[in-house]
């Protein structure tokens, strides 16, 4: 265990330093307060030590800033015997305990003693919190591809690391979803997640929680100026940063000021276009129709027409077109007509959502009988091959219309 004491008095400083690396810790102390920044960052102690009095006013910051870096280090004040309230005042600022001069051997022991059984408990409750992170990745970011499992893996690798993270992948690859996954498999998992859209920094995860940057490479010159300034000068929480394009061509661009990307220094993950993740389709496509109905099924046309589909929109699009496809089909089972009305229409935007009737051109010389399956087939693509809405925008019965399409080979 590794200990950082802050004391201006030599003779006590000297002697917490030989106690707290006793039993083959490290303790490293020093007199200023400017010294212990410096070791705070270098060192990373378990245990910061602080003197607070007015002869030292800089103890209390320290051991605030000590706590903001990492929740579950253990801050200690250091007081005089005759000054308790300046133990109260920084136990109100977040210390844990205090000890005081002259230096009690046996008060040290319990407090390590104590910290010893705190440790034992958080990390057996860090051990459940980490499992059922991991759990909850596995549902949120489910692929079995190897490119998947390779994007899953940074994600596990970036978890472990305390750095800022670059985040890329096209638009609907998720991001926000495995930018949660990877701040809940992190030290910080039981800390605030937030996200801030378009590079603004005004959204608080806390000073120790994680914050998402989104929409950064459109943001002003002036915010991406103030991102640059927080990864340079961390303020406590944890930034991941998630660009939609390629970091490099965007800098190229100058859609990104210099330096920012390369002040990111922590592991990057990258999430994979879901055209380039292979079977990952279908059971993604499985999994989002058994979310919004059990009871359906998809046939295997069905199933060609999604995994020949090049989803510009990626995941996002896939889960809207299932969406899509439970809402229009009229059986149990969605086929391929269904589906290739859904995928033969993009993501609409609410202004696009109205759309003009198919207008069927009728010449002199058609039959009554090509004619009739013209009109049925039009109709059962405007309404996206819901067989009901098909009967009530021609007013027919829905058996008259099953029977139509079964005799003019428009199923399937």
């Amino acid at each position: 265990m590794k200990a950082l004491i802050l004391d201006p008095v030599g003779e006590s400083r000297d002697i917490l330093r030989r106690a707290l690396a006793e039993g083959g810790g490290q303790a490293r102390a020093v007199e200023s307060v400017s010294e212990a920044r410096r070791h705070l960052l270098e060192f990373q102690p378990d245990i910061v030590v602080a003197a607070v009095s007015p002869a030292s006013p800089g103890g209390a910051e320290l051991l605030a800033e000590a706590l903001a870096a990492n929740p579950r280090r253990a801050a200690w004040a250091l007081v005089d015997s005759d000054r308790l309230e300046d133990a109260v005042a920084a136990m109100e600022r977040g210390a844990h305990d205090f000890l005081w001069r002259p230096i009690s051997l046996a008060r040290l022991a319990a407090l390590r003693a104590r910290l010893d059984r705190r440790r034992e408990r958080e990390d057996s409750t860090e051990q459940i919190r980490l499992r059922l992170a991991h759990a909850e990745m596995d549902v949120a970011l489910p692929g079995e591809s190897a490119r998947w499992r390779q994007a899953t893996s940074e994600i596990e690798r970036a978890a472990a690391s305390e750095d800022p993270v670059l985040l890329t992948g096209e638009a609907g690859t998720e991001k926000e979803t495995a930018a949660l996954c990877l701040h809940r498999l992190s030290s910080r998992g039981a800390q605030p997640f937030a996200i801030a859209h378009e590079g603004l920094l005004t959204e608080s995860a806390g000073a120790t929680g994680t914050l998402l940057v989104t929409g950064v490479e459109e943001a002003s010159e002036e915010l991406q100026r103030a991102l640059l300034e927080e990864l340079t000068h961390p303020a406590g929480r944890r930034l991941i940063v998630s660009l939609d394009g390629d970091p490099a061509a965007l800098e190229a661009e100058g859609k990104l000021i210099p330096g920012l990307v390369a002040a990111l220094s922590g592991p990057p993950v990258h999430l994979p276009p879901l055209r380039e993740r292979g079977g990952d389709v279908e059971l993604l496509a499985r999994r989002f129709l058994r979310d919004l109905d059990a009871h359906r099924l998809l046939e295997v046309e069905a199933l060609d027409a999604l995994l020949a589909h090049p989803w510009p929109g990626n995941v996002r699009e896939l889960r809207e077109a299932i969406r899509r496809a439970v809402y229009l089909s009229g059986s149990a089972a969605i086929g391929s007509m269904v589906m290739r009305s859904v995928l033969g229409r993009p993501l609409a935007t609410r202004r696009s959502r109205r759309k003009r009737a198919p207008v069927v051109r009728i010449a002199v010389g058609d039959s009554l009988a090509d004619v009739e399956r013209r009109l049925i087939q039009k109709t059962l693509e405007f309404a996206r091959g819901n067989k009901k809405k098909t009967a009530e925008l021609l007013k027919l019965s829905l058996k008259t219309i099953y029977n139509k399409i079964k005799e003019y080979g428009l199923e399937g």
